[in-house]
């Protein structure tokens, strides 16, 4: 059994794909004036459209913003660098927005203290399941090989220690090509706890930050309910770190 998911304050992340490290020309957004005010253009509008519901905001407010003035240390600050914190930052970034992400620092397992860059189905879901799947797949591969002009051969060994380690070893290089992708729009990594302490100020394992615009894209922990046999459950953390 899996445990279900509980709301956490802080930061807390959630494709293995090569392609994630590459990026083309930063895209270019340009303001158009109406009744006295800036509005962002069509085609910034168009591609606002085109985004989640998280990103679509942030690209809008940092249209809006278009640079700090000095007021803010940050025209843009998100909690959280999943899937939705990074494509967010960086889409406000890309704008003119002054912007920085904060996230907790690395680990497989997550907790209040731990996290890290790329998320729940980067780090710690939908990639690190798909490896488990993957390697069990090859028992079966060895006993069918032989109708198809394999030779006979001994069956190999299986090191479960060596599968958890290669799966730790490839969220790793993603959590570092989702950093990159950051760096190389911008964005400005703060690794801690995020805190809101009032609607413009963002706390970070003590250190206080002035933002324009805050983007709240934490995650969850898993939890076992207070149900009969719960000490019989695992959590889907657990399931993808068994020792």
């Amino acid at each position: 059994m899996l445990g279900t998911t509980k709301t956490r304050a802080g930061c807390l992340p959630a494709r293995m794909t090569k392609s994630l490290g590459g990026h083309g020309p930063r895209p270019q957004g340009s303001l158009a004036q109406k009744g006295g005010q800036a509005r962002p253009s069509l085609s910034l509008q168009r591609l606002a459209r085109s985004l989640s519901a998280a990103s679509r905001r942030a690209v809008t407010m940092a249209a809006e913003a278009n640079g700090s003035d000095g007021t803010f240390d940050y025209d843009f600050f998100c909690i959280g660098a999943g899937s939705g914190g990074v494509r967010g930052s960086r889409f406000a970034a890309s704008y003119g927005a002054k912007t920085a992400v904060c996230e907790l620092p690395f680990a497989t397992k997550a907790s209040l203290t731990t996290g890290g860059v790329g998320g729940t189905c980067v780090l710690r879901g939908c990639v690190p399941k798909k490896l488990l799947v993957y390697g069990s797949e090859y028992a079966k591969e060895f006993e069918d090989c032989n109708g198809f002009g394999w030779e006979k051969f001994d069956r190999p060994q299986h090191s479960w220690e060596s599968l958890i380690e290669s799966k730790n070893n490839e969220i790793n290089r993603l959590t570092g090509i989702y950093k990159r992708i950051l760096a190389n729009n911008e964005v400005d990594l703060i690794e801690g706890r995020g805190k809101i302490l009032d609607k413009n100020t963002v706390e970070v394992d003590g250190k206080a930050y002035r933002c324009r615009y805050i983007m709240i894209a934490t995650g969850g922990l898993p939890f076992v309910p207070n149900i009969p046999g719960k000490d019989l459950v695992i959590t889907s953390d657990d399931a993808l770190d068994l020792p």
